[in-house]
């Protein structure tokens, strides 16, 4: 269809002379002859018989400029990229610049841009804007002016080049003709991408597949597909794992109708249980539409979307599209992020794991001259201006498919290049310079939950919650299977996290991840113990000032979460206690430890548990958990617990 269209337009440019008057640059009546004799065979669509006429006349006269161009454009139409730039080239030469001859300066212009030849691309593209243009080339006026706003950009900017040094991943990745799109899951040691085993689109065994690896001591597993579940005999692409690796989002360009797509490709969703994948779902109107969807972005927790669509209402071309998860496990409608687009071409959106840096692909902003890769992040709940990521990581090719590693330290992308004269692509990383990183360091914690008595893996929900702020940061459950559970944390909060699960003791832990503070990854484990009597719980992220018993505010997230495992274990009574350190006189602890758990009962109290449910007593420095012989301990002294009565 493509070549047929070609051919048509090939049709209705060369079934006449370019200019109705006949005002040729040449006076040679010969070659004017055969000039006009390949008009007569483009007409009968004799194209290989009118482009023998248009060499006879060069040779009669090379300074032939009509001839030049037009041969130019017949090369350009039937693809010969390399043949069309020279006789495009050969126009100019001959033509001294003539306006009449702009759309050379244009396609030459173009050309040079993509080869990162800035001077001559900027040179042509200025010609073209100097010679008289008519309403209907606004839209290549604009594309020159971009060309010479591009050259500017690049030139200043490559000055101040960056230090990277790729590196291709190491066999056995880089298998496949053809790999690109990878994904790490936040402890990166998994990795999901996808590949194609033979470079022809429209070969058997060509199709889109997803693949994964697994980090094994310093290398990678074999890649396998990653599951028939989700691999099929129609396109699977452009996947996106969260942090945990439990969810996928992946495109699926389905010609068969097996999956019921509702357009082009649209956007499915698979959950693994155990070391098995569900049945993929599409993700519905609310995301997909009747155009094209691709490219998703899932966050960490699974719970934020990001996707590139052509569908209405957008900036123009392909824009970056985002949806929530609403409470009820269902897509919000889709909305356009307007801070990220133009009204060019914008492509592989990938939203890092700390939920607030969006690394994207655009060729519609000042840049190299092609496809350049921008970051902009979220900062008191406004996206930041687009930042390009600069020269060497951007440069004169398209650049996309950006993965950035949980601590911000590594991208990971794929490499195009030819070999045998067909294009592929590999698997490179390489560290981030510091102007390119997340502005919000992350990290991440995981483990198992499970009984403490039995050891038996468990399914429970598990809410991260920056304490400062009380917002909700995360929310997942582990694994009902394996009982794995991951959650990413990021610099400068202070975060509490609460494990809920009926049946079984409030568990929270509590992480400081304020400036200064260490970001190391973190492996826990979390049992969960049966609520029987007697059981005992200790509440890390309840905060008093020092020597005093007002409830600092930070502490109300926890205490919420205590409201809710009373509402959720109604037949539950409990002792709250105080305890403090060995720091003062016994009389002074104990009043300051009764008044603490005063001030914690009543503020369960207030969140609707009835008091008869709840006592309090202060312990002050009898029942240490641990020895009073270093900072560190003390602190763990001054606590709070509940004890199931």
């Amino acid at each position: 269809m493509k070549i047929l269209l070609s051919v048509l337009s090939l049709l209705c440019v060369l079934a006449c002379p370019l200019w109705a008057q006949k005002d040729y640059a040449t006076k040679n009546s010969k070659a004017i002859s055969l000039y006009e004799k390949a008009d007569e065979y483009f007409k009968e669509r004799r194209f290989d018989e009118g482009m023998d006429c248009l060499k006879k006349a060069i040779a009669k006269d090379d300074n032939f400029a009509e001839a030049h161009y037009k041969m130019a454009y017949t090369y350009q139409v039937f693809k010969q990229e390399a043949n069309a730039m020279a006789a495009y080239r050969k126009t100019i030469a001959v033509s001294k610049e003539n306006p009449k001859f702009k759309r050379a300066y244009y396609n030459v212009g173009l050309y040079e841009l993509r080869q990162g030849n800035y001077t001559e691309a900027k040179r042509l593209a200025q010609l073209f804007l100097n010679a008289t243009t008519t309403p209907s080339e606004k839209a290549t006026q604009k594309q020159m002016q971009k060309v010479v706003a591009d050259c500017d950009y690049a030139q200043a900017n490559m000055k101040n080049a960056s230090e990277i040094t790729p590196i291709k991943l190491a066999s056995p990745l880089n298998q496949h003709y053809l790999q690109y799109y990878p994904y790490l899951t936040g402890d990166q040691k998994t990795i999901v991408y996808t590949a194609r085993e033979t470079p022809a689109p429209n070969q058997v065994d060509s199709e889109e597949n997803i693949y994964v690896a697994y980090a094994e001591g310093a290398g990678w597993t074999k890649p396998t597909m990653l599951s028939p579940v989700i691999n099929s005999p129609e396109n699977e692409g452009t996947a996106s794992i969260s942090a945990d690796g439990r969810t996928i989002v992946f495109t699926v360009c389905d010609q068969s109708g097996a999956r019921q797509n509702m357009g082009q490709c649209d956007l499915f969703i698979s959950k693994k249980v155990g070391e098995d994948w569900t049945k993929p779902i599409n993700l519905g109107r609310n995301v997909n539409s009747r155009f094209w969807e691709s490219q998703p972005s899932l966050s960490a927790d699974g719970k934020m979307l990001y996707f590139i669509s052509s569908r209405e209402g957008g900036k123009g071309g392909k824009d970056i599209w985002f949806s929530k998860l609403g409470d009820d496990d269902k897509w919000l409608p889709a909305q356009n992020l307007a801070e990220a687009n133009t009204d060019s071409e914008e492509t592989s959106p990938f939203i890092h794991p700390n939920g607030k840096t969006l690394f994207f692909s655009s060729n519609g902003r000042e840049g190299f001259g092609a496809l350049d890769i921008y970051k902009m992040e979220y900062i008191n709940k406004v996206w930041t201006a687009p930042q390009n990521l600069g020269y060497p990581i951007n440069d004169h090719k398209d650049q996309f498919g950006l993965f950035v590693t949980t601590d911000g330290l590594r991208g990971v992308y794929s490499v195009d290049k030819m070999e045998n004269g067909k294009p592929t692509s590999e698997l490179y990383e390489f560290n981030l310079p510091a102007p390119a990183r997340p502005t919000f360091q992350s990290n991440y914690v995981k483990g198992i939950v499970y009984d403490s008595k039995t050891k038996a893996k468990l399914e429970a929900k598990i809410d991260l919650f920056d304490l400062t702020s009380k917002e909700k940061q995360a929310s997942i459950a582990s694994d009902r299977v394996n009982g794995n559970y991951m959650l990413v944390l990021n610099s400068g909060a202070e975060y509490g996290l609460e494990v809920h699960r009926k049946g079984y003791a409030f568990k929270s832990l509590s992480f400081n991840y304020t400036e200064g503070k260490d970001m190391k990854p973190l492996e826990i484990d979390i049992p969960l113990e049966p609520i029987a009597q007697g059981t005992i719980f200790t509440l890390n992220n309840v905060f008093f000032d020092y020597n005093k018993f007002t409830l600092q505010d930070k502490s109300k997230t926890e205490l919420d979460g205590l409201v809710k495992f009373m509402q959720d274990n109604p037949e539950v009574k409990g002792e709250i206690s105080g305890h403090t350190d060995n720091i003062g006189s016994a009389d002074a602890n104990k009043t300051l430890s009764l008044n603490r758990a005063h001030a914690v009962r009543d503020y369960i109290v207030a969140g609707g548990i009835e008091a008869s449910r709840l006592t309090y007593v202060g312990y002050g420095s009898t029942k240490p958990a641990v020895p009073n012989d270093t900072e560190d301990n003390r602190a763990k002294n001054r606590r709070i617990e509940f004890k199931v009565l």
